[in-house]
């Protein structure tokens, strides 16, 4: 297949070492692990590095401004990918929900268009997100109904406290991942609760696509966590681990299939660029849906038992503020 490498644009650097700040921990003693990992979206070619301190994995270069990768287009689905996760992600919020079967307040930082902020006041929640595209926030407002912001969590009211707090598939965006967790902490309600979902850098799927992973989306992801690393961004914060979940039917599956599609044509993300209408249809679309649906039913079967070996692409962690122990 034409890897399409004509129009790339590489902004990484060469060396060994990764030369910057390790996010959650400082130090520099960092490794290059991929050298050249394309954006999907701009074609660009970035560099994952991991802590040699703390084992965390980011991508480099670091401090960049982010708006030219987050096109308007970004995560701007379409009105049946939309329904099918409409619905998935109601099934996530059910379980939420059930901490507190009587209702209470929950913020969601990054909230998107608010599909889980409606999910929640349908079920008697108080909801509010934070979004940090104005556009994409008006958006929710006016289509749900759903309260939303675009403002910082430490630009909120000092007395807002929340019962919940959930950080779905955006903690891996953030250049300092310690201090968002830092100030949710400050907005949690006694007995509150932190929901934070991730991509697993250490799970199968991770290992077998390698740099052509669907989940890596450098430079959107700012860095990439592991269970291991993942506890101690938590524990940094002031949180306790409460329980890690690995199942998630709404991206894990999808994963399996858009990586395998990545290392067969060597074009990163096929599927996702023509359903954000990056793409039109054309002969590699046509072939990737295809081969899509033809690799779907194993990707299932792989999702589910990488689940169940707690090894599944996505992670979610429900975290505490640990109670002071009684001398």
């Amino acid at each position: 297949m034409d890897n399409d490498n004509s129009d790339k644009k590489s902004i990484a650097l060469n060396d060994e070492s990764g030369g910057e700040d390790c996010p959650l921990c400082g130090s520099r003693s960092n490794k290059t692990i991929y050298s050249d990992v394309s954006d999907p979206i701009t074609r660009e070619s970035f560099r994952v590095v991991r802590c040699g301190n703390c084992d965390l994995a980011f991508t480099c270069p670091r401090h960049l401004s982010m708006d030219r990768y987050y096109p308007s287009q970004y995560r701007a689905y379409g009105p049946l990918v939309s329904r099918i996760l409409t619905m998935l992600y109601g099934r996530r919020v059910s379980r939420w929900a059930k901490l507190k079967p009587q209702g209470g307040s929950v913020l969601e930082v990054g909230c998107g268009p608010g599909l889980m902020l409606a999910a929640f006041q349908r079920r008697g929640w108080s909801a509010l997100g934070i979004e940090r595209n104005e556009g994409i926030a008006e958006k929710g407002r006016a289509a749900l109904g759903v309260r939303i912001v675009a403002t910082p969590v430490k630009a909120l009211p000092a007395n807002d406290r929340f019962d919940l707090i959930v950080i779905f598939q955006v903690l891996e965006h953030i250049d300092d991942p310690a201090a968002l967790l830092k100030e949710c902490v400050q907005r949690l309600a006694p007995g509150g609760r932190l929901i934070v979902g991730v991509p697993n850098f250490a799970s199968w799927q991770a290992q077998f696509s390698g740099p052509k992973w669907f989940h890596l989306d450098v430079p959107r992801h700012r860095v990439h966590f592991s269970p291991k690393t993942l506890g101690k961004a938590l524990e940094s914060a002031g949180l306790e681990l409460k329980s890690l979940n690995f199942v998630s039917l709404e991206h894990d599956p999808y994963g399996w299939v858009e990586s395998s599609l990545n290392r067969i044509t060597g074009r990163p993300n096929t599927i996702t660029r023509f359903l954000m209408g990056l793409d039109p249809l054309g002969p590699l679309v046509l072939l990737c849906l295809v081969l899509g649906a033809a690799l779907a039913p194993a990707a299932l079967v792989l999702s589910v038992i990488s689940w169940v070996a707690g090894t599944g692409g996505l992670m979610e962690a429900t975290a505490v503020i640990p109670t002071p122990r009684a001398d």
